[in-house]
């Protein structure tokens, strides 16, 4: 995978800032991130839950590995099939404006 051309100068913008203002910067993104994977996830079309899933993980969580990805599907599938899972809820965000 390439580099991001920008993560450097994000990373000094970031550490230039106090405390406060990191943390605010670190939910903004966050929240940028959630947002982008579940559009995507939107516009790959209909899914199974578990398919669902699998896709929003690999998009939030690039580093995390085949067998722990295959862990965490298997235990959501095995509390889906107990009628204990239905999916990841989609979450409700401010404006990342705001």
């Amino acid at each position: 995978m390439r580099p991001d051309p920008g993560r450097d100068l994000q990373d000094a913008a970031i550490a230039a800032m106090d405390a406060q203002a990191r943390g605010r910067e670190r939910l903004r993104l966050s929240t940028r991130g959630r947002l982008l994977a579940w559009a995507q996830a939107d516009a790959a079309g209909p899914a199974s839950e578990l398919e669902r899933a699998e896709f929003l993980l690999r998009c939030l969580y690039p580093e995390l590995s085949a067998t722990s990805l295959g862990q965490i599907l298997g235990q959501l599938a095995e509390a889906q099939a107990r009628g204990e899972w239905h999916g990841f809820r989609r979450p409700e965000y401010p404006d990342p404006g705001d």
